[in-house]
């Protein structure tokens, strides 16, 4: 990923710690999940324009490289990038970096399709969309 344009951070919190003392493997989705929720109101998207776009991203793939262990407490920045792919899909880079000191954690590399929300059936991305994230 170069010059990650989309930024995010939390705090490691003891609920997503697992008995071994570290973050449960699962729980990187939900950070890159809420990363990206972030990025969207960062460019001025919300929920509400899905609705009214009657379109929405479902994930389709997700791969994710774990590097060091995350702990209770460590600080993560969350860096993303945005690729759109083709009329239909896009996909999203993370490195998620833990900011004391500025290790790798964990890459991502999730892949989605847009949605028209009624039917279910891929549909084009929205202009909004599109030209939310021009410049990632």
């Amino acid at each position: 990923m170069s010059n990650p344009k989309l930024t995010s951070r939390l705090r490691v919190r003891s609920c997503d710690v697992d008995s071994f003392g570290h973050v449960n493997n699962a729980v990187y989705l939900q950070y890159c999940e809420g990363a990206r929720n972030d990025y969207m109101l960062d460019r001025g998207l919300t929920f509400a324009d899905f609705r009214n776009w009657n379109a929405g991203p479902v994930l389709t793939s997700a791969l994710l490289n774990f590097r060091v262990a995350a702990v209770t407490d460590d600080e993560l920045e969350i860096l993303g990038a945005l690729v759109i792919d083709s009329r239909i899909r896009f996909h999203m880079d993370h490195r998620l970096v833990r900011a004391g000191d500025g290790v790798l954690v964990c890459e991502a590399k999730l892949d989605f399709a847009f949605v028209d929300l009624t039917t279910g059936r891929p549909c084009r991305i929205p202009e909004g969309f599109r030209k939310a994230f021009a410049e990632s």
